[in-house]
């Protein structure tokens, strides 16, 4: 897919989060709720990785400079930001701490899923080899 093309599905997906939070009202950011759809059509497979990926490269390898208008806001309101840095910090650690540990728990379930898919994988291997054994055997134990 052309790159204009993929800006414009990623656009529309961008305007439809909008609509989303303006006009029915969903309480998150309109560009969260685009991001949420995008994972969704993502996810469903009706729109592929590489329908955008041209774009979707472009924009991680210049992911710095997006950050370049927020960080010149802050700096303008330093003197309010500076005047709750107790709670930025503990608001800081406190999200840190809650993303390792959901990160650690998605993790550890990760793990137990492909342990128990290994496991079945190696009972009915074995399930086999019995089977074949006796047949081999002509069925005697």
């Amino acid at each position: 897919m052309r790159i204009p093309l993929q800006l414009a599905v990623i656009f529309a997906i961008c305007v439809a989060g909008e609509f989303l939070h303006r006009i029915v009202g969903v309480p998150l950011p309109g560009n969260i709720i685009g991001m949420v759809l995008l994972l969704i059509l993502l996810c469903s497979k009706i729109i592929k990785p590489e329908q955008i990926s041209g774009v979707s490269s472009f924009f991680l390898n210049h992911l710095a400079l997006f950050f370049l208008p927020p960080s010149i806001a802050i700096m303008a309101v330093g003197d309010e930001v500076l005047s709750k840095w107790p709670l930025l910090l503990f608001l800081c650690i406190a999200f840190t701490l809650v993303t390792i540990a959901v990160g650690g728990r998605v993790t550890q379930l990760f793990i137990r899923k492909q342990e128990y898919r290994e496991n079945l994988a190696l009972r009915a291997e074995r399930l086999a080899d019995r089977a074949s054994h006796n047949k081999a055997n002509g069925g005697q134990k």
